[in-house]
């Protein structure tokens, strides 16, 4: 734990107004919170060196400074703010400094944030045991920062993971992430549009964390996660439901949206959760959610 204790050292004197709620995470979900943050920070350590600890907390105030400036114009406005890829482009896909922050930010706020980390037990405890009994190929659309690639091929060590994210920005950080950590021979990430692309063979496995919202239309994610993956094949699919961000395009307001989005794609779901931050006001319109489905794709209309 010496890589956590440093972070949470430097964070308590240079991030003090957002230390009380990773401490809250780190006592109710210690044995997550510290099992995850242990790999995150590990990964970062490698590939950013003797600076890591300083770009991380940078990344994470910068990023919670920016979250919260767009939830508080949700409540106000009563509505995302963007409605196209074209809307964001400029401002934060094709903005190297903006994506440079950003990834680290959702490095740290993966095992800072407790509903996260609620999410990452669903992942852990009801999807990758589905996984354990084989070597595979996991598809990860819309990696992003490429966490959760890593974090497959750390508990699956026979299995691979392909990431497709459309940043390129975002596969320059985590191609290098994965040169650094000598991780190259196991995760590779391509620049493409992860709802178009089609791979050479079906996929044993996929995973998709918090893309749907960041597209036009969503359902072409599931049908193309579908679409890769092998009869009976599982998923792990992750939302964000009333959470504004400055690239959060679609708006879901209840569960159900995306539970009959992926039935319709071609998955049962096995195994679902929706967490919220714990100390959310109750004044305020909107409850910001983060939503884990495990799925698995059907053979024919019923199972």
């Amino acid at each position: 734990m010496q890589n956590l204790k440093k972070f949470l050292d430097y964070f308590s004197n240079h991030g003090q107004i957002a230390l009380p709620a990773i401490q809250k995470t780190h006592i109710n979900q210690q044995e997550s919170f510290e099992e995850l943050a242990e790999i995150v920070l590990s990964l970062a350590k490698r590939h950013l060196g003797e600076n890591w600890i300083k770009t991380l907390v940078d990344g994470y105030l910068y990023m919670l400074i920016d979250i919260n400036r767009s939830q508080a114009d949700y409540e106000r406005r009563g509505k995302y703010l963007n409605k196209s890829y074209d809307d964001v482009y400029n401002s934060v896909y094709n903005d190297s400094k903006f994506m440079d922050l950003y990834h680290w930010g959702v490095f740290v706020c993966t095992f800072a944030w407790e509903h996260h980390v609620k999410i990452y037990n669903l992942y852990r405890k009801s999807f990758l045991p589905l996984l354990n009994t084989k070597e595979g190929c996991l598809l990860d659309l819309g990696c992003g920062s490429g966490v959760w690639s890593f974090l497959t091929t750390h508990f699956l060590s026979q299995w691979t993971s392909h990431g497709i994210d459309i940043s390129k920005k975002s596969i320059e950080l985590s191609t290098n992430m994965a040169k650094s950590s000598g991780l190259d021979n196991k995760v590779n990430f391509k620049a493409f549009d992860a709802t178009t692309f089609k791979g050479a063979e079906k996929y044993n496995a996929a995973v998709s964390c918090f893309v749907i919202e960041h597209l036009e239309e969503p359902q072409r994610l599931l049908l193309n996660i579908a679409s890769n993956l092998e009869t009976k094949g599982y998923a792990f699919v992750t939302a964000a439901l009333t959470a504004a961000e400055v690239d959060h395009i679609t708006e879901f307001r209840r569960e159900s949206e995306i539970v009959l989005m992926a039935e319709e794609a071609g998955f049962r779901v096995l195994s679902m959760y929706s967490s919220a931050p714990p100390y959310h006001p109750d004044s305020q319109r909107f409850l910001p959610r983060a939503l884990g489905l495990v799925l698995q794709k059907r053979k024919n209309n019923i199972w």
